[in-house]
């Protein structure tokens, strides 16, 4: 097996940390440089201790990196100026939302990003949904959010069957990582986080028009933060005249696709912490007439670097599940 050379540009974060404690283990890839503005020059461990790795963190200065793939596992913004210096020599896969987005007016509203540079081929890289080919011939990949994840992963198949009916009511629940490492904002304290749950960006969440992108409709969508460090459930409920179909259409929808499994009672999300699979639960409500979808992922795994290491595979010919965990940590 032929080793990819891998940067990736963020590496103590919580996504840039789990891509090197993935890649690190990965067969076909070889790590070649992971950054850090605050610990350029200390070994990674200093600020990632829970990777037993030999690496030293350096600045961000794409004219020092020689790599076939470059992750950027930065806030939004960061990609959309850093890809130009990429393209045209290394893939990219960029862990933001800065080219998630066709429409260039939506992006500008959700974002206040306009048009993007021109880097080549531009993929959306949620593999169960999109042809693999198109991610495999991407010059950029742009992973999708964890919200979008496991909300897309419980409704597409439903409205691509045509048995979606109306517009469905999402509420996503997450951990607290999903908010990044760097936050210092006091809302995001042990002491305030501790025994409470809280809704956010309940109406406009910036997330929403990514979903509605790959749903191919409205959604009324709401986020709410949970006292755990990690892992994400999305409760999709919605109108539907065929409840036999529910779980034939994701039957069908997933039958090739390693990493969505089918469970016959609701899931927990910490039955798939630490993976990169998406276990779905569909039940029908008699009573009102509506399905009930239940996806539970890892954020930081399906939601985010399993999902770019998933991406990464399709890219580079890979087995798709090459490297990537798929039992759970447990307790």
């Amino acid at each position: 097996m032929n080793r990819v050379r891998v940067a990736i540009v963020g590496a103590t974060g919580y996504t840039g940390a789990e891509l090197v404690r993935i890649l690190a283990r990965h067969p076909g890839a070889e790590l070649v440089a992971v950054t850090s503005e605050r610990l350029d020059g200390q070994p990674l461990a200093t600020g990632a201790a829970w990777l037993p790795s030999e690496l030293t963190l350096q600045k961000y200065d794409p004219r020092a990196i020689s790599a076939d793939v470059v992750f950027l596992a930065q806030e939004s913004g960061f990609a959309r100026e850093a890809a130009p210096e990429w393209a045209g020599r290394s893939v990219i896969i960029d862990l933001s939302a800065d080219f998630r987005l066709v429409d260039d007016a939506t992006r500008q509203s959700a974002y206040g990003h306009g048009p993007l540079p021109d880097v080549g081929p531009i993929a959306y890289g949620l593999p169960e949904l999109v042809p693999h080919a198109e991610i495999a011939q991407a010059a950029l990949i742009a992973n999708p959010g964890c919200h979008v994840t496991a909300a897309a992963l419980a409704t597409v198949p439903f409205q691509r069957a045509g048995h979606l009916l109306e517009t469905p009511v999402i509420v996503s629940q997450t951990g607290v990582s999903g908010a990044g490492r760097a936050k210092r904002d006091p809302a995001y304290t042990f002491s305030e986080l501790a025994e409470a749950t809280s809704a956010y960006g309940v109406v406009g969440h910036r997330h929403v028009p990514e979903l509605e992108q790959v749903l191919g409709r409205a959604v009324r969508f709401t986020p709410v933060l949970v006292p755990m460090t990690r892992g994400m459930l999305s409760v999709c409920q919605f109108r539907c005249d065929t409840p036999d179909a529910l779980v034939p259409t994701l039957r069908d929808a997933y039958a090739d696709s390693p990493f969505v499994r089918l469970v016959e009672s609701p899931p927990s999300t910490k039955q798939v912490r630490g993976t990169n699979r998406a276990d779905l639960y569909a039940t029908f409500d008699a009573r009102t007439g509506h399905a009930v979808v239940l996806c539970a992922i890892d954020n930081l795994g399906k939601g985010a670097a399993g999902q770019a290491v998933q991406n990464f595979n399709l890219r580079f010919g890979f087995p798709e599940a090459t490297g990537l965990p798929m039992e759970a940590v447990w307790p």
